[in-house]
C-alpha cells in the first residue's frame, strides 16, 4: 500500500512545484494513516463479533460493537445480567481491547 502512494505521489509530483509536492506528500502520509486506524477498528471488531457469537449464553442478536483505536463500545440489550457480564468479561479478554464502555442495558 505504501508503494502505491509513493508511485502516485510520484507520478503527481512530477507535474507540480515544490509546495504542491509537500503538500501532497503530508495529504498522502494522513490518508495513509487513517486508512491504517480504520483497517485497525474494524479488525478489532471483527475479533469482537467473532468470540461474541462463539460465547455461549450470548445472544447477539441484541447487540451494537463500535470500536475505535483499542476502546470497545458496547449498547443494546442483553436478557439478564449475567448475559451482560458474559459479554464485557469475554470483550475484555480480547487482544487489542484496551477499554470496554459498556452501555448494554438488561431487557424488562
Amino acid at each position: 500500500m505504501t508503494r502505491i502512494f509513493a508511485l502516485a505521489l510520484l507520478v503527481i509530483a512530477m507535474g507540480c512545484n515544490a509546495q504542491d509536492a509537500a503538500s501532497l506528500k503530508t495529504d498522502t502520509a494522513k490518508l495513509a494513516g487513517t486508512l491504517t486506524r480504520v483497517a485497525g477498528n474494524a479488525q478489532l471488531a471483527t475479533r469482537v463479533n467473532a468470540a461474541l457469537a462463539q460465547r455461549k449464553g450470548v445472544d447477539m442478536s441484541g447487540l451494537k460493537v463500535e470500536t475505535k483505536g483499542g476502546v470497545v463500545t458496547l449498547s443494546g440489550s442483553v436478557r439478564d445480567a449475567q448475559e451482560r457480564t458474559r459479554v464485557v468479561d469475554t470483550v475484555r479478554g480480547i487482544r487489542g481491547v484496551e477499554t470496554v464502555v459498556n452501555h448494554l442495558v438488561v431487557k424488562k
